[in-house]
């Protein structure tokens, strides 16, 4: 079965950098510029996973993760946050009352995300990248 991971972010060298890591480790990617964009997406087809960023226009990465959680098809689905805020975003409220499952900071390691994804679904031993 190949996975469908959900990629969300305005900047494009990351979406890029993020979908050609996974799309080499076997995923399905589909990609877009705004959480508005994606939510859009997810009531049509609700993916696997999905990495969004927290900064974006017209709907940033936390109200994405909000509406997620409110649908019931996506309500359980892994969710990785990638902000570039560092040590200024406290994420640990967000984690809990939003389920995020993992907070990333920019710059981070393609590979290190690819790791974060095949644990959130639990494929450790399955995928290889």
């Amino acid at each position: 079965m190949t996975h469908l991971i959900y990629v969300c972010d305005d900047d494009s060298h990351i979406v890029r950098a993020i979908s050609m890591k996974l799309r080499k480790a076997g995923f399905e990617v589909e990609c877009f510029p705004d959480g508005f964009a994606c939510w859009e997406k997810v009531q049509v087809r609700t993916p696997q996973m999905i990495i969004t960023d927290l900064q974006m226009p017209r709907m940033n990465g936390l109200e994405l993760c909000g509406k997620i959680r409110d649908f019931p098809e996506s309500q359980t689905i892994p969710v990785t946050l990638l902000t570039g805020k560092g040590f200024e975003f406290d994420h640990d409220e967000y984690i809990k009352t939003l389920k995020i499952t993992n907070v990333m900071v920019k710059p981070f390691s393609p590979k290190k995300l690819l790791t974060q994804v095949q644990e959130s679904l639990n494929l450790t031993n399955d995928v290889i990248g």
